[in-house]
Formats: structure tokens, C-alpha cells, sequence
């Protein structure tokens, strides 16, 4: 559609909604259409509607991206429940996002107590849906509903376990799953809260951050190494540590692009047994 065609639409639902706006997922912005006009971005995250300052675990815009369709959630701000609705729409061959959002106000669907066991109930689903449960880092399952997807500034890093199959072998998996669980937490103490560490699949971890300059983002991986290397497992002091990197810093391009050019990094890095091979 055109950007005049989705002012109208806007205007048509907006009575029927608390809140109606539109959204670009990637940029984590909401814009304003008029009719005749180019639309403008305001001047704050998409996310702080919702009172928070990073983006929202449990996206359901990004979601809609990417199946390109309809998803729905319930948010919770302080103890309200709100029913979220995003379509994705193009508008002049641009994806966005049309969210569409309703308070469940009506006190007689809950008591006290109801309303916080379905809160929790919601919130421990989320944690479990996009939850590593070995690690309690984020999933595959995170990476391919919420990031991949998305277009921005990414700065991507994959880490793979040096000799992971040898630790196993050796001193069983109950070794292996605990050196897995002493990187990512390893990892978690070296990142921002804005940044995301994804376990990718077995022995390898994705890594992104934004906001970030060219030599910080490479500096931070090679303090990441050091660090790693000189962890303990827990049980298993005998295990040194040590992992490759394959990293990335491209502009304007998707996440799974960026993965899929650090991938191949990691596969230079693993073959020259150079620990870290950058862009």
C-alpha cells in the first residue's frame, strides 16, 4: 500500500483500539503518517511505550516480520494486561509494522490473585519459549523468531568450543555441558544489557551488540577470549577453556546475513587455528 492508503486505514481503526501505530522492527521506531507527507520517526525507542529501556525480550512486531503475517501477545506494564495485536504491512515496498493495542481493563475478568498467576503464567511461558535450558541463555528458537530478520548496524561475533568433542569424550558430557555453562556465563559477565549472546546450536554461541564503534566491538572480543580462557568449570578443573571467533561489522544489512558471513569466519578461524578472524 501507499503511505496515504495506510494513513486511512490507521484512521479507520484507531476507535477501536487504545493504541494504533506503526512501527519499524529493525529501527526500533515508531512513525507518524499524514496524508501527503513522507513519515516522520519519533524521537524515542519503540519500546519505551511499554516503560522500558532496551528492546523487548518477546517482541511480537518482530515476530510478524518475520512470518510477514498476523501475531498477537499479551504485555504487561506494572500490574496491567494488554492485548497486542502486530501486522506486518509494505508500504511503498518498506516493511512495517501495524500494532494495535487494547488494555484488559474490565476488573470483573480477574481477581488479585488471578490476574498476577496470569502474569506469571505468560512471563515464565516467554522465559521458557526463547531460554536456552542448559545455558539460560537465548535459544535458536530466539535467534530465528526475533533477530535474524532484522536490518540494522550489527555488530556479530559466533564462538565455537575449541575441541569440544575431545572434552566429551574424555570426561564425559557432564563435563562437556558444564564448560557450556561456564562460557555463557562467562560471556553474560563481559556484555551490556542491550547486548545478546544466542546459543546457536551444540557448541557454538552468537554474539551482538549495537551502538557500538568498529575497534570497541573487536576490542571486547578479544577481552571475551582472554577472559574465557582463563575460566573454571565448575567440577572440572582440569578443562582449559579456549574458543574461536568469526566475527562482522557491517552496516545495513540483516542479521542472518551477518551470521552467515562471521560463519564462514569461524570456518577460517577453526582451519588456520587463528582464534579470531575478523572482516
Amino acid at each position: 500500500m501507499t503511505f496515504d492508503e495506510l494513513t486511512s486505514v490507521i484512521a479507520l481503526i484507531q476507535g477501536m483500539f487504545d493504541l494504533v501505530r506503526v512501527v519499524n522492527v529493525s529501527l526500533t521506531k515508531e512513525f507518524v503518517f499524514k496524508k501527503g507527507s513522507p513519515p516522520v520517526e519519533k524521537d524515542y525507542e519503540c519500546y519505551a511505550v511499554w516503560h522500558k529501556d532496551h528492546r523487548c525480550s518477546n517482541c511480537v512486531s518482530a515476530k510478524a516480520l518475520s512470518c510477514k503475517g498476523k501475531v498477537t501477545k499479551f504485555e504487561f506494564v506494572d500490574n496491567d494486561v494488554y492485548f497486542v495485536v502486530s501486522q506486518y504491512v509494505e508500504v511503498d515496498d518498506m516493511p512495517y509494522i501495524i500494532e494495535m493495542v487494547t488494555k484488559t481493563s474490565d476488573e470483573t475478568l480477574w481477581d488479585a490473585a488471578g490476574k498476577n498467576k496470569f502474569i506469571n503464567a505468560i512471563s515464565q511461558h516467554t522465559k521458557k519459549l526463547y531460554s536456552d535450558s542448559l545455558t539460560g541463555v537465548y535459544n535458536r528458537r530466539y535467534y530465528d523468531e526475533q533477530i535474524s530478520v532484522l536490518s540494522y548496524h550489527p555488530a556479530v561475533a559466533i564462538l565455537d568450543v575449541d575441541n569440544f568433542k575431545r572434552i566429551n569424550d574424555t570426561y564425559g558430557h557432564a563435563a562437556g555441558d558444564a564448560t557450556l555453562k561456564a562460557i555463557a556465563s562467562g560471556m553474560a559477565e563481559k556484555v551490556r544489557a542491550t547486548d545478546m549472546i544466542i546459543r546457536y546450536g551444540g557448541d557454538e554461541f552468537i554474539f551482538i551488540m549495537q551502538n557500538i564503534s568498529e575497534d570497541k566491538f573487536f576490542l571486547k572480543l578479544d577481552e571475551m577470549k582472554k577472559f574465557l580462557s582463563q575460566l573454571v568449570v565448575d567440577g572440572f578443573p582440569e578443562i582449559k577453556v579456549s574458543v574461536s571467533i568469526g566475527a562482522v561489522y557491517m552496516p545495513d544489512v540483516c542479521v542472518k546475513d551477518a551470521v552467515d558471513a562471521a560463519d564462514k569466519l569461524l570456518y577460517e578461524a577453526k582451519k588456520s587455528r587463528n582464534t579470531i578472524v575478523t572482516s
